[in-house]
């Protein structure tokens, strides 16, 4: 395996972690605006918190090493994307510092509208011009650019929806647990009807996309059966898969693009540094934030 290998790899990891951190978050964005009740509210804003910004570290991750290690690459999909891409930069501005100024001024409505917003228009954005490279679409407002920004959003939901449904559980609140679980099936459901009829639409015949819809079917059945631990592995892969199955239809030219390799090893073996302060860091903020609850609530007997 080259540097080159190597470093795509480490470009798709940054890229799945982000999808099921980052996207998760997006989603749950989505679910905190449609929700009319606080309890639901309550749970999402306590299950983003305190990792709901350090999700970014991973697109962060991704943007340096494919500017380093693919140049020619990272500046023609800026160049040709530079509109979707701003909007989505502005979305992640927009939602970290409305979540915040909502807490701080809880009076001011327009502040959640705002957040709820800008977490559906970033997820919209980033799947446009993912569809649009995989696709080799001219640009993120064609029928491909559509389709792959509402799939990315529905994605997102659904992965959100999975996910609290245990944060509810563990919170005490099975209410809400119940509600969760009734929006993961129902925007499961609408990933199926999504991702098939379109991936056939536009010829998109790669292999993982089967495994994303076995997957997928296995999480419903998991979710009737109320198995919600094991629904967020099952949904997880059904989400990322969908994303490797993508990645692997873009037709870039890496290994022509790649930087030398006296560059990528300086890359990869600063990553490899930076790797052994960030990943234990980063699973000990997940493992004090699972111990926590909600400011002024503790969680309640199930």
């Amino acid at each position: 395996m080259s540097y080159a290998d190597a470093a795509i790899g480490l470009i798709l990891v940054g890229l799945s972690a982000y999808l099921l951190f980052g996207g998760a978050d997006f989603g749950a964005g989505l679910w905190h605006l449609v929700s009319r009740r606080r309890a639901d509210q309550r749970v999402i804003e306590h299950a983003m918190g305190p990792l709901w910004e350090a999700n970014h570290v991973w697109l962060i991750f991704v943007m340096v090493l494919t500017w380093t290690a693919f140049p020619p690459v990272f500046a023609d999909v800026m160049a040709t994307h530079w509109v979707p891409l701003s909007l989505a930069a502005l979305g992640i501005v927009a939602r970290g510092s409305t979540f915040v100024f909502a807490k701080a001024v809880p009076d001011q409505g327009w502040y959640r509208w705002i957040f709820g917003v800008s977490s559906v228009l970033t997820p919209y954005c980033l799947g446009a011009v993912a569809a649009a490279l995989a696709v080799g679409a001219s640009g993120w407002l064609t029928a491909v650019g559509l389709y792959g920004g509402v799939l990315t959003t529905v994605l997102c939901a659904y992965l959100a929806a999975v996910y609290l449904i245990w944060d509810a559980r563990r919170l005490g609140d099975q209410g809400a647990s119940l509600r969760f679980r009734g929006l993961a099936l129902v925007s499961g459901a609408a990933v199926g009807l999504l991702a098939l009829p379109g991936a056939a639409a536009f010829g998109v015949h790669a292999p993982l996309i089967w495994v994303s819809a076995a997957a997928g079917l296995v999480s419903l059945v998991l979710l009737v059966r109320r198995s919600y631990l094991a629904v967020r592995v099952t949904g997880a892969l059904a989400v990322v898969t969908v994303l490797w199955g993508a990645a692997a239809m873009a037709d870039l030219d890496l290994d022509a693009a790649a930087a030398h390799d006296a560059v990528l090893k300086v890359v990869l073996f600063s990553l490899g540094a930076g790797a052994l302060i960030l990943v234990p860091s980063m699973a000990w903020l997940f493992v004090l934030f699972q111990r926590g609850a909600p400011q002024g609530e503790r969680p309640r007997a199930t």
